[in-house]
């Protein structure tokens, strides 16, 4: 895809996110329908793309770790949390300029997906699910494939669960995965060749179990080793090069030296010839054969000039190489961790996703529901407001915001309306 291929899909993305969040009223957070999405407040578990134009690159996505921060190209882990995709944008031109990094700074900052909603409780596929703009309970019902009133919904419920805990299983592993290959280019990144267990970021040791450890840090240890050979047979190379042609360098300052005497003897020698000249010893064409040979000299002289000059040149390549070769090992080498960082932030939100439907999902009464036609159902939303959790009561036209919870219940009221009904309808029979 051509730069102005992407940059208009890009365009297109912000146009149909172009709805953001907003406080409706004291019933708790909400998407109005038209509210543009530069209204809306990044927060956790929100995932943001950012792209510098100037440049080939794809543009990356971020995840707004539990820190608040997006761990942001040169920039490293930025401060995101709280603030619209304007007022981010600004803070990250205005920390690029302070920074001295860009006098201009081209780039793109939006919002590609929202925290996923939640709906729990009596429907058939309980979970979580992919936020879009201008979404209300029943929509969200309907991802979730409609209420639910058979009376299986406890054991549906445990499935859930399971299912839940293997992901965060399997989410571990990529965590313990992504630590170790961040704990490899940390060591590389210190000269050392051996890996060790400190090198482990904090924040994903939880996940490192002994026998995670086991499997994965002796590949790693083995590409270390390996990167690290490379890197110093390439070095070593390049040094062996330097000295070769620096040696080179020094045998050329000597036959310099060694030129120039040997100009001054045939100079010498000139002078006295024409010294014999005068006194008729030496002839003209004697004289005129030191002139050349005293040319001549003075011709590889500066032949011996322009070869020490291409020496210079290319010891000035080889050194400039050598230099490069250590910048592009470290600069990789950043690049290539703070990918592994980014990595394990979105998995550890992902993490923390599915751990809170896990306790939601716990949280809930099993119950049991009628198939009679009688059942309502109870909508509540619950909402994080200003740090504090919120559950409200609500209908099915009723918006919702990113990482909004919906709970389905059966209303007992129906349900021992349902259970009078079908007593009684057995009393009938004969």
């Amino acid at each position: 895809m051509t730069r102005l291929a992407r940059r208009s899909a890009r365009l297109l993305a912000q146009a149909v996110l172009a709805v953001g969040c907003a406080l409706c009223g004291p019933a708790g957070p909400a998407l109005a329908k038209g509210l543009a999405v530069d209204e809306y407040q990044l927060t956790i578990g929100d995932v943001t793309s950012f792209d510098f134009l100037d440049d080939t690159l794809p543009s990356e996505q971020l995840t707004v770790a539990s820190n608040g921060q997006v761990n942001l190209p040169l920039l490293g882990g930025f401060k995101v949390e709280g603030l619209t995709v304007p007022e981010a944008s600004d803070a990250i031109r205005k920390a690029f300029v302070d920074r001295r990094l860009f006098i201009d700074p081209q780039f793109s900052f939006s919002i590609v997906n929202f925290r996923p909603i939640y709906v729990l409780g009596d429907v058939k596929s309980p979970g979580s699910y992919a936020f879009q703009p201008n979404m209300n309970v029943e929509q969200a019902v309907a991802l979730a494939g409609g209420q639910s009133t058979g009376g299986a919904t406890s054991e549906d419920r445990i499935i859930t669960q399971a299912r839940l805990r293997g992901d965060m299983d399997e989410t571990a592993v990529e965590i313990a995965h992504a630590a170790v290959s961040a704990a490899r280019v940390k060591a590389q990144l210190d000269g050392r060749a051996e890996l060790r267990a400190e090198d482990i970021p904090d924040k994903a040791r939880p996940s490192m179990t002994e026998s995670l450890r086991a499997t994965l840090m002796p590949t790693e240890q083995k590409i270390l080793e390996v990167e690290a050979r490379g890197y110093k047979t390439r070095i070593g190379q390049l040094t062996a090069a330097i000295e070769e042609v620096g040696g080179a360098l020094k045998n050329l300052d000597q036959l310099v030296t060694n030129q120039k005497a040997a100009i001054d003897s045939a100079r010498d020698d000139l002078e006295r010839s024409r010294a014999l000249y005068k006194r008729g010893i030496k002839t003209i064409t004697e004289i005129s054969n030191i002139e050349r040979e005293v040319t001549a000299q003075e011709s590889h002289l500066l032949e011996i000039y322009n070869q020490m000059s291409s020496t210079r040149r290319e010891l000035g390549d080889l050194q400039r190489a050598l230099s490069d070769a250590t910048d592009l090992r470290t600069r990789t080498a950043l690049s290539e961790l703070q990918g592994h960082y980014a990595d394990i932030e979105r998995l550890l939100a992902t993490q923390q996703s599915k751990e809170k439907q896990i306790l939601l999902l716990s949280s809930l009464t099993a119950e049991e529901a009628s198939q009679d036609s009688t059942i309502v159902f109870i909508y509540r939303v619950r909402s994080k407001v200003d740090g504090r959790v919120v559950t409200r009561e609500a209908d099915v036209f009723d918006d919702l915001g990113p990482g909004d919870t919906v709970l389905v219940a059966i209303d007992p009221a129906s349900r021992s309306r349902s259970a009078t009904l079908a007593s009684a309808s057995l009393g009938r029979m004969p």
